[in-house]
């Protein structure tokens, strides 16, 4: 073993189960299960890679003890079945065949938390609002609901041990509806499960009870809290020490901690603000004052990881969408090749975004995932020459595609360096990953062999792309000024990132409050400028999901960055900006003015190059300006295609 992380590829227990390494693989919804809720082969496939990618244990996603509570999940027919059993076992035993231990998680629902797929009434612990539709409240759990759901749960225990699952996980974090029930903020019950702490926790102490009298006294279960809910009126660390320490007493083998839930949502899946192991400090809280076995997750690197078991923050690090964005993470940390990890870019706009979409989950950066069945690099039986104009993150991901496939690929940029629009967006220190993944794709380019060629325009005319059997056109995307009085006065956004010594004065007017301005705006105010966006339409990054939005809105406002809204920029002068807001004129003054007008096309010669040579692939930006997914995806799927 040739590896720099001691801690996290050493061997941990919890409770009799031993696990070859400390890695732990989080519970995530992947959305690829067949209607009834029985496992799809994709769902099959995608937990076996992981496990061959040498993870300690994976916890299974959330698995529904019951259809009967959210309206949205009653087409889970196998819920509470044998047949559900069976599909546990199909799961467990594809983990089990590469090495893996497997945890199931059990829950029943998301409450008040239920994503909108139907009209239907939701449930919760009392009559509370529902979270995406606050003008309708939920109904309240009835007595015998309650009842038969703590009986649900014992039956899925047992269930989990007839599939041969190495241990169980209660769901009770995120404010789903176990987290409902043990929360004043949405426990309004007056019967005996509301009301006081002993009432409030008595539905998951009896759901713990039913489940250990169905697996036995030897059998480990972990339960899933979150330490602090990070909202006023949520629970505090101080009541989540309380309530650990109550189900300690109880049995529970360990915990597994997060933060947060929905209200003020950041936490459930953080984003790239809130930074490395960015929960660990909360769980560390709990394993001081509990003397627990400590789970626990949050945008961990192996690095954030190693430090947080050599510090005794936590006995286990979780990891989730990097195991999603590379499966072989653990391996290659085993083998000594932590270069070749690819970097999860934590953009949640795959894993994430596609749940508000009811699809099956993927990666913005790794194609295969969840789809391994489906996509595979194989070598192609007749090599050809491949030439890829564009070095950006989608030019990259094409030949390093291609170049596995066994085709000979040379990759052409007009640049003097890797990464088109990545290289001014990985500027500020919070988006590291994304210059992390540009070196990342640039040297599984040098060690396939491609040939990159800098310093290079190609027009239709390039003898470049006469000499080859295939085009991929990968030109990205340039920044977009506008035709404003004075525009030349301002600093265009990429511009100020690859030259800071543009960067001058005190006061800054940011112009244009999509990602890239408040970006800009975010970084300039942590160095200490006075910093205000001025944006056309009613909010800032209004197209972001909430998981990305709400921590960077957050941060801005803790940075004290000001937001004029709703206002269009008529004039930039040597002193500031002219305004048209909603009342009349703005008029701001500033040391420096940021253009952060978005991007256009590069797409000058495509339509040219197509027409040339008709079996030309056009993939990113240069076909309509996108995020990282669709260039990366687009480059993948462009490369697999050639085989």
């Amino acid at each position: 073993m040739a590896s720099n992380f001691e801690k996290l590829l050493s061997r941990g227990k919890i409770k009799n189960l031993s696990l070859r390494n400390r890695i732990v693989m989080s519970p995530m919804g992947t959305f690829s299960e067949n209607h009834d809720g029985f496992p799809s082969s994709a769902q099959i496939e995608y937990y076996r890679r992981r496990a061959r990618g040498g993870v300690g244990m994976v916890l299974i996603e959330a698995q529904y003890c019951t259809n009967k509570t959210d309206p949205w999940i009653d087409y889970i027919t196998t819920a509470d079945t044998d047949l559900q059993m069976k599909g546990w076992s199909y799961i467990i035993e594809a983990i089990h065949s590469e090495g893996a231990k497997a945890c199931l998680q059990i829950g029943c629902g998301l409450g008040r938390n239920a994503f909108p797929f139907s009209d239907a009434q939701m449930v919760s612990a009392s009559e509370v609002p529902s979270f995406y539709f606050p003008d309708k409240l939920c109904r309240a759990f009835t007595l015998e609901e309650i009842h038969e759901l703590v009986a649900a749960f014992g039956r899925a225990a047992a269930r989990a041990v007839v599939a041969e699952a190495d241990a169980i996980e209660i769901h009770a974090h995120s404010g789903y509806i176990l987290d409902q029930f043990m929360t004043p903020a949405w426990n309004k019950r007056t019967d005996e499960y509301g009301g006081s702490f002993e009432n409030r926790m008595r539905i998951v102490k009896e759901i713990y009870q039913a489940m250990r009298a169905a697996v036995g006294p030897d059998y480990p279960i972990l339960m899933r809290m979150a330490a602090d809910h990070d909202f006023k009126g949520g629970r505090t660390l101080e009541e989540s020490i309380r309530i650990v320490n109550y189900m300690k007493d109880l049995g529970v083998d360990a915990f597994d901690i997060d933060v947060g839930c929905y209200e003020d949502k950041q936490w459930i899946c953080p984003s790239i603000y809130q930074g490395d192991g960015c929960m660990v400090d909360y769980a560390y809280e709990i394993k001081k004052a509990c003397d627990v076995i400590i789970l626990n997750s949050g945008n961990h690197t192996p690095e954030s990881g190693e430090k947080a078991l050599e510090e005794g923050k936590c006995d286990f690090v979780m990891m989730g969408r990097p195991l999603i964005a590379d499966p072989d993470l653990p391996n290659k940390l085993l083998e000594g090749r932590r270069e070749d990890v690819r970097p999860c870019l934590v953009c949640n706009q795959v894993c994430v975004k596609r749940l508000y979409q009811n699809r099956k989950i993927g990666c913005a950066i790794n194609a295969e995932a969840v789809a391994e069945g489906e996509y595979r690099i194989t070598k192609a039986e007749t090599p050809l020459k491949v030439a890829i104009v564009g070095g950006g993150p989608g030019g990259l991901e094409a030949a390093r595609v291609a170049a596995l496939e066994g085709h000979h690929v040379t990759l052409y940029d007009r640049a003097n360096v890797l990464g088109g629009q990545f290289v001014p967006a990985s500027a500020p220190s919070f988006k590291k990953r994304l210059r992390e993944f540009i070196d990342w794709e640039v040297l599984q380019c040098e060690k396939a062999g491609v040939v990159f060629k800098m310093n290079t325009a190609i027009t239709p005319d390039s003898p470049e792309l006469k000499e080859a059997d295939r085009i991929i056109l990968a030109t990205g995307a340039s920044p977009y000024l506008p035709k404003i009085k004075g525009i030349e006065n301002a600093v265009e956004v990429c511009d100020a990132h690859v030259h800071p010594e543009k960067i001058r004065g005190k006061k800054v007017v940011v112009c244009g409050g999509g990602i890239s301005g408040c970006d800009m705006a975010l970084e300039l105010a942590m160095e200490g400028k006075e910093v205000t966006i001025v944006e056309m339409k009613p909010e800032l990054c209004p197209e972001a999901i909430l998981d990305n939005r709400n921590p960077l809105m957050f941060r801005l406002r803790d940075n004290h960055v000001k937001a004029i809204t709703s206002a269009t920029i008529k004039e930039v002068t040597k002193s500031g900006v002219v305004a048209e807001g909603k009342d009349g004129e703005i008029r701001l003054e500033a040391d420096l003015v940021i253009a952060a007008f978005g991007t256009k096309p590069n797409n000058e010669f495509v339509d040219a190059i197509c027409e040339k040579y008709p079996t030309t692939q056009v993939i990113g930006d240069c076909v309509k300006v996108g995020q990282v997914a669709e260039a990366v995806r687009g480059g993948y799927f462009a490369a697999y295609s050639l085989r």
